[in-house]
């Protein structure tokens, strides 16, 4: 239905950044999940066609997720470990081009998706989903693209799937 709604209001479907993170759905557990998807790309040949952050919700998760090679995880389809902080969810991140004004879509794992709260850009349509749908949206570049059915492309041409824990 997502994809339908993304259609019918014209909103961008082109994926320009996920997010996960922050104080909300950035517990371990959350990473793990998001992980599992990341993973399952990598071993696919596949990296992240849209900008994709991770901004663990405190010192000890990202210890833990280093430690367990959660952070190495999400760095081999392109992600970029972000501090642990409010960081993105409050506007505070290097939002390259937002400055232009232009519409565009993000999707974020944070509980706040107001206008001009992400990045300060009115035009930028933020949408909330849990840290594993943010993750293959990421992967995939596409708002419209549905995890449970939908294939990729990889790196050798082949089409292949993700297979989320929904």
């Amino acid at each position: 239905k997502f994809a339908a709604a993304v259609k019918k209001n014209n909103w961008p479907a082109k994926l320009d950044v996920g997010l996960i993170g922050s104080c909300t759905n950035s517990s371990y557990e959350d990473m793990t999940r998001a992980a599992s998807i990341a993973k399952q790309a990598s071993d696919k040949h596949i990296k992240a066609k849209s900008e994709y952050t991770i901004t663990p919700g405190s010192e000890l998760v990202r210890f833990t997720a280093e430690r367990d090679g959660l952070l190495a995880t999400f760095g081999k389809i392109g992600g970029v470990v972000l501090a642990n902080a409010c960081g993105p969810c409050i506007g505070q991140w290097a939002r390259h081009g937002a400055e232009k004004g232009e519409r565009n879509s993000i999707i974020t794992s944070f509980n706040r998706n107001f206008a001009k709260r992400a990045d300060g850009n009115p035009n930028t349509h933020a949408f909330v989903a849990s840290p594993e749908i943010v993750t293959a949206l990421a992967i995939a570049g596409d708002l419209t693209f549905n995890p449970q059915k939908d294939t990729l492309t990889n790196e050798k041409g082949e089409q292949v799937r993700l297979d989320p824990p929904l």
